[in-house]
């Protein structure tokens, strides 16, 4: 679920190129990050609610201090956790970091509460831990509206809210309280496995697939993977752990070509599209039907990944449900979640890389991906 302002694909011709341009280049490239990785391991944890689909936000099941464990919707598009009282008791060895909010511009909600620092065990099933994590959450006590929110009512004394955001570069977008650089994804910020392994093990950083995630990363894990390094922010967060600016892309809408940034998103079902200089879509509105998006991953030369859309073109299992334009001044596309139907996606946060895997459960006609790093 993409949040407020970071909203930010090559057209038939180009489409066809991109394709050939990924796979003439073959290994080329730099030395992939998949040997770094050698010697660390992974933790497997399905999806509570089964595999991926248009129809639910994946869930993760999480137990809080002072509540019985429960199912979180796990969002690639924002990052930190926002839960409902109900869900968490702040408790010995929690610290009050004060009022806070949240605001999720996909739908127009502001959740507003107060945030703690708490330990966050997350669990393999119903009662079975895999890893504690130490991170600030916002526990929420009321949920306002944007003015022109799509989806939203106020409710003073919410229920239910059960949501956890690990994605990166989020913060300038998630409200008006991010000043403070504390440690707010828990995929990245374990301090112990129930394993009783040590949890420099498990590098920080995961993987997410179409049934589950992958807490770290092993060679084995990521050797078919193209690798794309991000940009340093030049800041780090309170657990020491580099901050990186958002995937590049490169983007044709029925030809008109552009670059900018990409953000996967578990949390939505629907595409967020800010075009290229040129293209004749309207700002505000949805795109129309027949409309070509090809989008390369981060540009058409050397190891990376390419997948298209046509919009209307129900026969593509990527096909979000609806593309809509935004106002966004940049190219941006927020892929929506029907992107993992085709890509495995990997954050590294210790290393700064993404990566994408082919899943192979798409057509080759629909995507690709060419193995190695850039």
């Amino acid at each position: 679920m993409s949040v407020v302002s970071i909203k930010r694909r090559l057209g038939v011709a180009l489409g066809g190129c991109l394709l050939a341009g990924l796979a003439a280049s073959g290994t080329a490239g730099a030395q992939s990050p998949a040997s770094q990785y050698r010697g660390l391991t992974t933790i497997e944890i399905p999806f509570a609610n089964g595999p991926i689909r248009a129809d639910h936000v994946p869930e993760i099941r999480l137990k809080l201090k002072g509540a019985a464990p429960h199912r979180f919707g796990m969002d690639t598009g924002s990052t930190g956790i926002v839960v409902a009282a109900e869900h968490f008791q702040p408790g010995p060895g929690d610290t009050n970091d004060g009022p806070g909010q949240l605001t999720y511009n996909s739908s127009g909600r502001v959740l507003h509460g107060t945030h703690y620092t708490t330990d966050v065990e997350i669990l393999n099933n119903d009662d079975t831990p895999a890893a504690t994590a130490r991170v600030q959450v916002l526990r929420v006590d009321r949920i306002t509206c944007l003015r022109n929110a799509r989806d939203c009512e106020p409710n003073p004394h919410p229920r239910g809210v059960a949501f956890m955001g690990v994605g990166f570069d989020r913060h300038a977008a998630m409200g008006s309280d991010q000043g403070s650089d504390a440690p707010r994804n828990p995929f990245v910020s374990l301090v112990s496995l129930a394993s009783g392994a040590p949890v420099s093990s498990i590098r920080p950083g995961y993987m997410v697939t179409r049934t589950g995630i992958h807490l770290g990363m092993s060679e084995a894990l990521t050797r078919n993977l193209a690798f794309v390094k991000l940009s340093p922010k030049g800041t780090t967060s309170v657990a020491g752990l580099p901050q990186w600016s958002a995937a590049p892309l490169t983007v044709s809408v029925d030809g008109q070509v552009g670059t900018g940034t990409l953000l996967p998103d578990t949390g939505i079902n629907y595409m967020f599209l800010s075009p290229p200089p040129g293209s004749s879509l309207a700002r505000g509105e949805r795109v129309p039907p027949g409309t070509r998006i090809d989008i390369s991953l981060p540009d058409q030369g050397g190891p990376g990944a390419f997948y298209q859309v046509s919009v209307g073109d129900y026969g593509n299992p990527m096909q979000p449900q609806r593309v809509v334009v935004v106002n966004d001044a940049g190219v941006f596309v927020n892929t929506g979640r029907m992107f993992f139907e085709g890509f495995d996606y990997l954050y590294d946060a210790a290393g700064g890389y993404v990566g994408y895997g082919w899943n192979g459960r798409v057509s080759s006609a629909y995507g690709k991906v060419t193995p190695g790093a850039r």
